[in-house]
């Protein structure tokens, strides 16, 4: 395996990155185990957590609110060679696609761009996440078809969303439009009208009601009847998208 990881990582490896995680200032325990890995300075810590990120879902949030609160330690000129040096670079690039969703400060956009820059998607298409839903599972099913635009941007397929901040739990991330275009037709082609809430619980409000509108009525084949509360959209032929 080339780039930073020496093996897919076990289990005692993981439990020594929490811990190497929890001195950078994270919001975990772990344990002092042996590892191969010698992380020198915080950008290192990012890069090998980010090629390790692919193998434990829960790091999504540890790396994203870690980077929140350590970003301006780091300097972005060594994170962009330690990136570099990842055996997936853009894992970590989809990490800090999410930071910059958290946050409206200009300078950490101009951080995640600089990082960023040059990168070019994998390709072909790969699901984020190795260890993935068992398929047939339920939660398989629902995640078929489903993609939040941090993992697209990056050529990845995830639908798991990382958590900013532990007090509001507010998840991060929408579905990307093709996705949103996906789902909608899905509900158009059922043939009954349907409301505003029912779109965005198809979407699991991982979008504004105004982008909902915008999708609504972006969309040729839905027309709306009536008008407040009792507002539903039907069906004006055969779905189809431009």
């Amino acid at each position: 395996m080339k780039g930073l990881l020496a093996r897919v990582p076990t289990v005692a490896e993981l439990e020594r990155l929490y811990f190497e995680l929890s001195k950078a200032g994270a919001r975990v325990t772990g344990r002092r185990r042996p590892w191969p890995y010698r992380p020198r300075d915080l950008e290192s810590l990012l890069a090998l957590t980010g090629d390790m990120l692919r193998y434990d879902a829960r790091l999504l949030t540890v790396l994203v609110q870690l980077i929140l609160s350590r970003w301006t330690d780091a300097n972005p000129l060594t994170l962009r060679r330690r990136t570099a040096e990842m055996t997936c670079p853009q894992a970590l690039l989809v990490v800090l696609g999410f930071v910059r969703l958290a946050s409206p400060d200009p300078e950490l956009a101009h951080f995640v761009e600089y990082v960023a820059a040059g990168w070019s998607r994998v390709s072909p298409e790969e699901r984020f996440f190795l260890d993935t839903a068992r398929p047939g599972s339920r939660t398989a099913e629902r995640a078929l078809g489903r993609n939040l635009a941090p993992y697209a941007r990056w050529g990845f397929v995830g639908t798991e969303r990382p958590v900013a901040d532990m007090g509001t739990r507010r998840a991060l991330g929408r579905y990307d439009a093709r996705t949103r275009r996906r789902i909608l037709s899905q509900l158009a082609e059922r043939g009954e009208p349907f409301a505003l809430s029912d779109y965005l619980d198809a979407v699991d409000h991982a979008i504004s009601r105004q982008q909902a509108l915008a999708d609504l009525r972006g969309c040729p084949d839905v027309v709306l009847e009536g008008h407040g509360r009792g507002a539903r959209w039907r069906t004006a032929g055969p779905a189809r998208f431009s």
